[in-house]
């Protein structure tokens, strides 16, 4: 991807997933973290795999603000060899909404405590834990900055990641019925094995909707395909 030209959008990702409570003596005690348990099921559900991302919700009492966690997210960095992603956003579970700081891949469970501990330093307070509970099915939506790469015609990859494909549809819609769409584009058999999500930037003063697409060996084909499958059956 290098040579490319990389645009960075602000924006966000609402997406279903199960999660579980994290069940280890390294964490902070009495905190309350979070796991996917299948990141990106809608693909990993359907292909055999030897590693997956992992992806972890710590849950902070409070909403705190991106802008805040990047700062102090930068700040931990200098403090810790292993790379950190953070961003912020709510998890909704048993009808109930909690605001979370989302974790990328951190490589060691053991690391996770030392992030907790480095956190609350900086004055963020996490949640209590009140029950135990597996392979709960969990809305997730999350903040975060993009770094595209425009294929033209509304489609992008990652820049960071090119598993990770967009491409921007005509209107906002609902996750019932997003849920529902991709289920029929999954019909088409040669557009099998992906997980889709709903997304958004903000480009050019304007909330554009999009689609977010995840496939390891995603390519700029693979995602033209499942794009106009989606925008077909949109009409």
């Amino acid at each position: 991807m290098s040579g490319q030209n990389v645009i960075e959008y602000f924006g966000g990702i609402t997406k279903e997933e199960p999660l579980s409570c994290v069940e280890n003596d390294l964490l902070l005690k009495n905190t309350c973290v979070l796991e996917a348990v299948s990141p990106f099921f809608g693909y990993y559900s359907q292909v055999q795999y030897s590693t997956k991302p992992q992806v972890l919700y710590l849950v902070t009492e409070e909403f705190v603000s991106l802008e805040t966690i990047i700062r102090i997210t930068l700040t931990i960095q200098e403090r810790v060899k292993f790379p950190i992603d953070a961003i912020t956003g709510n998890v909704t579970l048993f009808n109930q909404t909690c605001p979370v700081i989302r974790l990328f891949d951190i490589p060691k469970y053991n690391q996770i405590a030392i992030l907790q501990e480095l956190y609350r330093d900086h004055g963020i307070i996490f949640k209590k834990k009140v029950k135990s509970f597996q392979n709960e099915m969990a809305m997730i939506k999350n903040h975060r900055f993009f770094s595209l790469i425009p294929l033209g015609d509304g489609a992008y990859l990652e820049h960071a990641n090119p598993n990770f494909g967009y491409f921007t549809i005509p209107e906002r819609i609902e996750w019932k019925d997003f849920r529902k769409l991709t289920t029929e584009v999954k019909y088409d058999t040669e557009l099998l094995y992906f997980d889709a999500a709903t997304a958004f930037i903000y480009k050019n003063r304007v909330i554009n909707d999009l689609v977010r697409i995840y496939r390891e060996n995603l390519t700029a084909d693979k995602l033209i395909a499942i794009k106009n499958k989606y925008l077909k059956l949109m009409g």
